[in-house]
C-alpha cells in the first residue's frame, strides 16, 4: 500500500511539472489570449534553432504577398544587370483609381518613377497600383513562382494580382501559405546568397520603413527594437468577416540577434482595431518568451 502511495505522489508530481510546462509554454499563452475571440490565429517564429508554430495551416497572405513580388524584382534586376534607378513610364491604363494608391497622390499618369520609388511605394506603403506595375515588370506572376521555387518555397501559392483581388473578393484566398514558410523564407532571403549584399541592405531598408500596422507586432516591441516587416489586410465579405489581418518580419533584438515572426488573424468576426491588438499582444507573448530564455 505505501509503494502505491508513493507511486501515485511520483505520478502527481510529474503530472503536476508537466501542467506547469504546459502553462508556461507560448500554446498556453496563446491559447489563453485567444479566449473568446472570433477568429482564427496562426502563428510562427525562428530564433537561431528554435522554431515554434501556432495551426500552422495554409492561410491567405493579401498583402504580404508583396515580399515575394519585390525578390523577384531584386532578382531580375540581378540577372538582367539592371539598376534600381531604372526609370518606368507609367500610363492611365496601368492604374486603378479606386484601389489603394499613395503613389497616385504624388504622381498623375502619364510619369516616369524608379524601380527603387516603386518599390518602396509597394513594400513600404503597400501600394496596390504599384504592386502590378511590378508584377508586370517582371514578367508576371508565373516568374514569381519561379523564383519561390528556386528559393525552396515552393509551397507559398501566389494566383492573384492586386487587380484581381480588388474585383472578386474571392480572389483573395488565392495567395496561401503556411506562416513558418513565410518568416523561413526571409530567414532564408537575409542569410542567403539569393540576393547580393546591397540588395538585401535595401530590401532590409524598406521593411523597416513600412508605415502600415503600426498597431500590430510593431505595437507589442519595445520601442529600442529595429523592426522590418510586411503587412497585410483584406476586405470584409457580405457577412462582415474579415478574411485576414497579418503582419509579418524580422526583430533585431538590443544583443544583435535576430527574431523572424509572423502572426496572421483569419476569419475574423472583430473590428480592425481589435484584430491588430490581438496581433500585438501575441507578438509581445512571443518576444518576451524568447528573450526570458536567452
Amino acid at each position: 500500500m505505501k509503494r502505491f502511495i508513493v507511486f501515485v505522489a511520483a505520478l502527481l508530481v510529474v503530472a503536476g511539472f508537466g501542467v506547469l510546462l504546459y502553462i508556461n509554454s507560448l500554446d498556453f499563452k496563446v491559447q489563453k489570449a485567444l479566449k473568446g475571440k472570433e477568429c482564427k490565429v496562426s502563428a510562427a517564429l525562428i530564433y537561431e534553432d528554435k522554431i515554434w508554430t501556432y495551426n500552422d495551416k495554409k492561410v491567405p497572405l493579401l498583402s504580404v504577398f508583396k515580399y515575394f513580388v519585390t525578390l523577384s524584382v531584386l532578382d531580375k534586376i540581378e540577372k538582367e544587370k539592371l539598376s534600381l534607378n531604372d526609370k518606368i513610364l507609367v500610363k492611365p491604363n496601368m492604374v486603378s483609381k479606386t484601389t489603394y494608391s499613395p503613389m497616385l497622390k504624388k504622381y498623375k499618369p502619364p510619369f516616369k518613377i524608379s524601380v527603387t520609388d516603386l518599390m518602396k511605394f509597394m513594400m513600404s506603403e503597400s501600394d496596390n497600383n504599384a504592386t502590378d506595375i511590378l508584377i508586370d515588370y517582371v514578367g508576371g506572376l508565373q516568374k514569381v513562382r519561379e523564383n519561390l521555387s528556386l528559393l525552396g518555397f515552393s509551397g507559398v501559392e501566389i494566383f492573384a494580382d492586386e487587380k484581381m483581388m480588388n474585383e472578386d473578393i474571392e480572389a483573395q484566398y488565392l495567395n496561401r501559405a503556411r506562416v513558418l514558410d513565410v518568416v523561413k523564407s526571409i530567414k532564408t532571403v537575409r542569410d542567403g546568397d539569393f540576393l547580393s549584399d546591397g540588395h538585401k541592405k535595401f530590401l532590409d531598408k524598406v521593411m523597416v520603413e513600412t508605415t502600415t500596422g503600426e498597431d500590430k507586432i510593431k505595437a507589442g516591441l519595445p520601442k529600442d527594437v529595429v523592426f522590418g516587416h510586411k503587412t497585410g489586410s483584406s476586405s470584409r465579405k457580405p457577412d462582415g468577416v474579415k478574411i485576414a489581418d497579418n503582419d509579418a518580419g524580422f526583430v533585431i533584438l538590443p544583443d544583435g540577434g535576430t527574431l523572424y515572426i509572423a502572426v496572421f488573424v483569419t476569419e475574423s468576426k472583430m473590428s480592425d482595431s481589435e484584430n491588430a491588438a490581438l496581433i500585438a499582444q501575441i507578438a509581445r507573448i512571443i518576444y518576451n518568451k524568447i528573450v526570458a530564455q536567452k
